[in-house]
């Protein structure tokens, strides 16, 4: 992900390694400074002193500018990445033929996304500047004496190993913390969804227990990440100290047996505070990027693995049999689903009936692609008797919950598409939305007020409908797609969709003898 987060824009990459590298050679040559500055100021030369504080102040200024200026323009080429990547996880979801939790995709694009910015993208951010740092002032050291910066190279080597002692703890906390979230928005989305029958039946308690039980694991992963970053700060910051105090005894017995100046002693304790701070830096930075790597890794691999376009281009149009053999579908729980085999051909109008959890609604997502059967397949032929790999684009389906969009309700029966209005018109006379147009001043273009809800049940469910007749779809799984909708207008919306050339299944239990005979043949499932 670094490799691609520095690709994403050349231009700001290399200004932020130019800036940051010139800063941090002003940084250490004002360090330097110190020397020449305790020297005069010990000989009592003012004029020498007073120049070389303007220059020490100078250059620690100006080079401190550049590399805050070199860290915002990383900060905007960070918020350009993270933006893209919420594009192509997008367009990963949307091109996806299984369609993934929403509490995973809303964990995905929020919470997954902040913790590779915080623990990974911003502490590179960090480790660039504090190894040029290190460069600079390793490099003025040498000029002073070989064997310190032996000295020091030797205890650099050893802090920089230290986070190897933490790092793969805090990385399995951290892809907790990640887990733990992305459980606890399933949680509040499954109880939330029914907050008004909660209501009406005083279920407060249950449903703060239920909250309270979820955020638990989310506060014990949570608090568990942040003791192992503590324990790795603390290692790291004794390290440190410790580092500090033996570069300052030894250069102390150097200017004690006359090798070096009092001068240099500043400078040196200057430079091995900015050095092992900024190792500190980079040990506990580097840690929080291992952290996340596991997390990385998952959400590029995401990107990457976009379904492939050829697979999915089998058209509908020659379709001419639908069939399932040996359909099985076992849950978790033990719980099993078997399908007797059957065959629906080219233009027929099945309805499908069953007892409650006899599998409708599950047969109709295994035909979509959306759930994966345990056993058996689906297989959809052409008139050759060829398989076919179908566009699942052309298969129109009505759930029992509709969905409909902000926008008019003619964008929602067109899906935005505008060349589709005339037909958009059409089908809302068809599936008897005219009626309901009087209601509204607007009429077709009546926004839909997804906060105030100003649609009916069996008005959203007139909406599909249309949608789906003026998508032309080949094959039409319409699951209680009419039960908000009162038994006149079922009737002829019935009538209207099943004298269409499409193939059309239908889920429904209390349709009257009439609709029954509107259908060609009557599947029914049992246990």
């Amino acid at each position: 992900m670094i490799k691609s987060f520095f690709k994403s824009n050349y231009k700001y990459t290399f200004i932020f390694i130019v800036s940051t590298v010139i800063g941090g050679a002003l940084v250490a040559y004002g360090s330097y400074g110190l020397t020449p500055a305790t020297d005069s100021l010990k000989s009592l030369d003012t004029k020498k002193f007073i120049l070389w504080i303007v220059v020490i102040t100078i250059a620690s200024a100006g080079g401190r500018v550049l590399q805050f200026s070199a860290g915002y323009l990383f900060a905007k080429q960070e918020q350009e990445y993270f933006h893209s990547l919420r594009k192509k996880l997008i367009n990963h979801y949307y091109e996806s033929t299984s369609i993934d939790k929403l509490s995973n995709m809303q964990n995905r694009l929020t919470n997954d996304l902040k913790i590779i910015s915080d623990q990974a993208l911003d502490p590179v951010s960090n480790v660039v500047l504090c190894v040029v740092d290190l460069v600079f002032s390793a490099y003025v050291v040498l000029t002073f004496n070989f064997w310190l910066l032996c000295l020091i190279l030797v205890l650099a080597v050893i802090m920089l190993y230290l986070p190897d002692l933490l790092s793969k703890q805090l990385e399995k906390a951290t892809n907790e913390v990640s887990s733990n979230y992305s459980k606890y928005i399933d949680t509040i989305e499954k109880w939330l969804a029914g907050l008004a029958v909660l209501q009406r039946y005083r279920s407060r308690t249950k449903l703060s227990a239920a909250l309270a039980r979820s955020s638990s694991g989310l506060e014990k992963a949570t608090v568990i990440r942040d003791k192992k970053s503590v324990e790795l700060r603390n290692l790291t910051y004794t390290a440190n100290m410790v580092a500090q105090g033996a570069v300052l005894l030894a250069t102390g017995l150097l200017v004690l047996n006359h090798q070096l100046t009092i001068g240099t002693l500043m400078s040196i304790a200057n430079f091995s505070s900015l050095i092992f701070s900024q190792l500190v830096n980079v040990t506990s930075q580097i840690g929080s990027i291992k952290s996340t790597r596991s997390l990385a890794d998952s959400v590029m691999k995401e990107i990457k693995e976009l379904p492939n376009s050829e697979k999915k281009e089998g058209s509908l149009t020659n379709f001419d049999t639908l069939s399932t053999h040996g359909l099985v579908l076992q849950y978790p729980n033990g719980e099993k689903i078997q399908y007797p085999d059957i065959q629906i051909k080219a233009g027929e109008k099945v309805l499908l009936s069953g007892d409650s959890g006899t599998g409708k609604s599950t047969l109709f997502k295994m035909i979509l692609n959306e759930i994966k059967p345990t056993q058996g397949k689906i297989v959809f032929k052409d008139k050759l008797g060829k398989i076919l790999n179908p566009d699942y684009s052309q298969i129109g389906y009505i759930p029992q919950d509709p969905v409909v969009f902000p926008g008019t309700i003619e964008d929602n029966i067109t899906m935005f598409n505008s060349r589709l209005n005339k037909k958009a018109a059409n089908w809302a006379q068809k599936v008897q939305l005219a009626t309901d147009f009087e209601k509204f001043p607007d009429g077709i273009k009546t926004v839909v007020d997804l906060d105030k809800n100003n649609l009916s049940g069996g008005q959203r469910q007139k909406i599909i409908l249309a949608r789906t007749e003026v998508y032309n779809s080949k094959i039409i799984l319409i699951d209680e797609g009419t039960s908000a909708i009162d038994s006149v207008a079922t009737e002829q919306i019935l009538k209207n969709i099943l004298k269409e050339p499409a193939t059309v299944v239908f889920i429904a239990h209390n349709l009257t003898d009439e609709m029954v005979q509107l259908f060609d043949r009557r599947i029914n499932l049992s246990k």
